[in-house]
């Protein structure tokens, strides 16, 4: 373990300005034995010339398209290990870091070996004491996510990681195989930690391992805007069918049927129509 090497892959697509911030957090960081892997989602606005005059030294795989935060993460973590990495950090380009953050997860990493994924602290970015993310679960009854605002201050199990900042190990993958590139975005590190825990592995909340997040600063209208409920609604119609029985889902129909409009309603009408990636 001592010379267990991790990448960090950070997803651009048309937002130069927070990935250059996140790639300047990522500078200071004081684990020693990691690399940066920049992945582009075909951006259109000059954001790969932008981020290699700030860090020519960083590696940048260009997509070509906007393959979603899934099948986008997915070619970063295959890119990486190539390299010859342990684990992969997925980490959202709209996040500064701890300098630290490495140290905790390689720590939690070595101290829980029956572990296969590690969700970081998360706070909020324009108020920097409060947390975004202390651990993740989905309500039994609602079928919402639900992120803890508190914790204990120790490592400890948790359903899902926050696909925000999201440390996987290579064995993992082997396994488990990558994210599910149907969902686009949102919802797919649900699934995915729903499928490692199936597989047999814990996925751990680690306090130590500590982000600051702008909140979905690079979706198209902002955060719960047009594109953000088309997919959460669409996509948790899809996790709700892959590990949940049917009654989730009409439930969760019926309940919300006379609320849906807009974004919502063709979410769950492409749903129903099998319609799934990117949003046409």
């Amino acid at each position: 373990m001592d010379n267990y090497k991790i990448a960090i892959v950070v997803l651009n697509w048309n937002n130069a300005k927070d990935t250059i911030e996140c790639l300047s957090s990522l500078q200071k960081i004081t684990y020693s034995n990691f690399e940066i892997i920049v992945v582009d989602n075909g951006s259109t606005d000059n954001s790969v010339k932008q981020i290699t005059s700030a860090f020519p030294q960083i590696d940048i795989l260009e997509n070509g398209e906007n393959l979603g935060f899934a099948e986008g993460n997915n070619r970063g973590i295959l890119y990486a290990f190539k390299k010859g990495v342990d684990s992969v950090l997925i980490l959202n380009n709209d996040t500064v870091v701890h300098p630290d953050i490495l140290n905790a997860f390689h720590e939690a990493v070595k101290q829980n070996p029956k572990a296969g994924v590690f969700g970081a602290k998360i706070f909020y970015f324009d108020d920097p004491a409060k947390v975004w993310y202390a651990g993740g679960d989905v309500d039994p009854h609602s079928y919402v996510c639900l992120h803890a605002s508190s914790d204990k201050g120790k490592i400890e199990e948790t359903n899902y990681a926050c696909g925000c900042a999201l440390l996987i190990k290579k064995e993992v993958v082997e396994k488990v195989g990558l994210m599910d590139p149907r969902f686009f975005l949102m919802w797919e590190e649900v699934d995915w930690c729903w499928r490692i825990r199936k597989a047999g592995y814990k996925c751990l909340f680690v306090p130590e391992a500590k982000v600051w997040h702008k909140i979905s600063s690079s979706f198209e209208g902002g955060y719960r805007g047009d594109s953000w409920n088309y997919y959460y609604f669409r996509n948790r119609l899809l996790f709700l069918k892959l590990h949940f029985p049917f009654s989730a889902r009409f439930k969760t129909i019926a309940k919300e049927i006379f609320y849906l409009k807009g974004a919502k309603l063709q979410g769950v009408h492409d749903y129903l129509l099998g319609r799934f990636g990117k949003k046409t």
